[in-house]
């Protein structure tokens, strides 16, 4: 079974979900650890200590040409985001690839 990685928003995440990493609160304080399945109970910690985004490991339940599209338009935006910037500078060309390489997650 093949898995791909998620950073989503908190009102997207759901029950059974398993986090990739620590959820954490605006002082970085670890409310759930990495490997920590989500029950509606956490949840909803989540919400009230206002953690916006989780991290999660989902069922890759796209085709491979389905993958290959969704890669292709990523690199499309991520292209039209970085289209001014001046990729021979090294750390924009650094920023550029790590930004490519989230969005292909």
């Amino acid at each position: 079974m093949r898995t791909r990685t998620r950073y989503l928003p908190l009102e997207h995440a759901r029950e059974g979900m398993v986090l990739i990493d620590a959820a954490r609160d605006n002082y970085e304080r670890t409310l759930l650890p990495a490997g920590a399945v989500l029950t509606e109970e956490n949840l909803h910690q989540l919400l009230a200590h206002h953690v916006q985004f989780v991290c999660v490991s989902q069922t890759e339940t796209r085709t491979p040409e389905q993958i290959a599209v969704d890669a292709a338009e990523s690199a499309r935006r991520v292209l039209k985001v970085f289209q001014r910037a001046n990729l021979t500078d090294p750390l924009m060309a650094a920023l550029f690839n790590q930004t490519l390489i989230y969005r292909s997650a």
